[in-house]
């Protein structure tokens, strides 16, 4: 069995089949697919499998990125643990999705170390069991797709309450749903989407932290820098100056 790994961005969608199966773990955005019948979002902590040559159709978000991972089995290997569910989309643990995204993140910087690190993912997708399996979104769970998606607009024009009354909730509801689809509260969701585009930046742009800090709707760097730090433990400038000199996994 092997393993190829690789970082994609999609701006548009389509329909095909491929000849091994096809993991697809979202680094941003979110993808709706149809897998032979079977619907679900990508988004979030959810994941989607697709068997070998199974059709598929699918549609990005305009900001879809995602760890994308082949894999080719020979006459005698043993299905991955996780496949044996016959379920299309899972949830994973936590561990799991911080362990992916790190893999992603990795590769995204310094993609020839993608066949490095395949080894350790497959030791990890060996590892990988759902923690549950939601083929169909609601209607309720759909408009909290929307919503997050609204939240993960890095602008600052989006508070959560005004998410809340467009997407049709109130406040108590809007939040129990959003907490139950993605395992955090919408402000918690709201800033690792901002602390993400704010590593995106800081890793593959020359623009000041204080022009970062801006864009990302913060009123000044000092607390744009106290919150990074407090997340990373370490400044943006010191982020990025070790982002700069490479690193090897």
């Amino acid at each position: 069995m092997s393993l190829s790994l690789e970082v994609r961005s999609y701006d548009r969608g389509g329909r095909h089949r491929h000849g091994f199966t096809q993991i697809l773990f979202p680094l941003r955005g979110s993808m709706q697919l149809d897998i032979e019948g079977k619907t679900g979002v990508v988004s979030s902590n959810r994941l989607a499998f697709i068997p070998e040559e199974h059709v598929h159709a699918f549609v990005p978000s305009r900001d879809c990125n995602l760890l994308v991972m082949e894999v080719e089995s020979s006459g005698g290997d043993q299905p991955l643990p996780v496949l044996r569910t016959h379920s299309s989309f899972i949830a994973v643990e936590p561990w799991s999705w911080r362990l992916f995204s790190m893999f992603g993140a990795e590769i995204a910087r310094h993609p020839r170390n993608a066949e490095k690190i395949s080894p350790v993912a497959m030791t990890a997708l060996q590892l990988l069991r759902p923690r549950a399996s939601t083929p169909v979104e609601t209607a309720p769970g759909l408009r909290i797709r929307e919503a997050a998606q609204k939240l993960g607009t890095v602008d600052g024009s989006s508070c959560v309450a005004d998410v809340a009354r467009g997407a049709g909730f109130g406040q108590s509801r809007f939040h129990a749903l959003f907490r139950a689809t993605h395992g955090q509260t919408p402000k918690q969701f709201r800033l690792q989407k901002l602390l993400d585009e704010a590593v995106e930046r800081l890793l593959t742009s020359s623009e000041p932290v204080s022009q970062i800090a801006y864009a990302l709707g913060y009123e000044n760097a000092s607390s744009f820098n106290r919150l990074f730090k407090r997340r990373f433990s370490i400044t943006p400038s010191e982020f990025r100056a070790s982002g700069s000199s490479g690193s090897n996994l």
